[in-house]
């Protein structure tokens, strides 16, 4: 007569204790790493905006498979019963989840407010270092907002820095203002708000970043709005336009 193994049958208390203690270690550490990117996806749907790259889907998706594994694996040892294999198969496919979503760790400094601050700041600087440099070679820098615009463009910004609360990216955007003191656009975070004089001779770019997940304008080490400023200066010796783009 042949024997057949029944799935929920009771064995040997050692060995039940030994793969339970294994598994729901495995488990365990599974949720844990997973602990920062739930954090990460509450912080995403409180707030307008956000910084940082897409969640890891494949680690949140593997702390799922591993909560549903832990039941059966929890209510067997209870029980003294064997748990089924497909919750040990599950507790497997979560920590190939979790291995397969690499390495979290430098994540918590690009979906810092900061970063993406420094990283709107630094596209500014290089805009403003564009025309600063056009504006002594010809005495007035472009009134015309398309070549702004391509500034920007040529500024190179760093991409998937911003994101709203649907995970679309915010690309960097240029807001032309009639007056240095126009405030009627609304703030829209990796912008860059800027206001050219009629006669070219001197403009002021303000920059837009983050806050508590909403749009804010840069401010400087004192707590002062920062604002990049150009002037045209007669005395200094015209600068020669660069063969190339100034713009690394």
């Amino acid at each position: 007569m042949t024997t057949r193994s029944v799935v929920g049958a009771s064995s040997p208390v050692g060995l039940r204790l030994l793969h339970a203690a294994v598994f729901l270690a495995m488990a365990a550490g599974v949720l844990y790493v997973a602990v920062p990117e739930w954090r990460h996806v509450l912080q995403v749907l409180g707030q307008p905006f956000h910084a940082g790259p897409m969640p890891r889907w494949l680690l949140l998706a593997g702390s799922l498979v591993a909560a549903v594994g832990v039941v059966p694996l929890v209510w067997g040892l209870m029980r003294g019963r064997s748990a089924p294999l497909w919750a040990s198969g599950a507790v497997l496919l979560s920590l190939v989840g979790a291995v397969g979503a690499g390495d979290g760790r430098p994540l918590a400094e690009a979906r810092s407010e900061e970063s993406a601050n420094l990283a709107v700041l630094r596209v500014g600087r290089r805009v403003h270092l564009s025309m600063v440099q056009e504006l002594q070679a010809h005495g007035g820098a472009p009134i015309d907002v398309e070549s702004w615009r391509k500034a920007l463009e040529l500024a190179g910004p760093a991409p998937d820095r911003i994101r709203t609360r649907e995970l679309r990216a915010v690309a960097p955007q240029l807001v032309w203002l009639e007056s240095d003191e126009d405030s009627a656009e609304p703030l829209v975070p990796g912008s860059l708000r800027v206001h050219v004089t009629p006669d070219g001779v001197a403009f002021s770019i303000r920059l837009v970043g983050l806050r508590d997940g909403e749009p804010v304008l840069l401010r400087d080490d004192r707590g002062k709005e920062l604002v990049l400023r150009g002037l045209f200066n007669p005395d200094l010796p015209p600068a020669e336009k660069p063969a190339v783009s100034p713009i690394p």
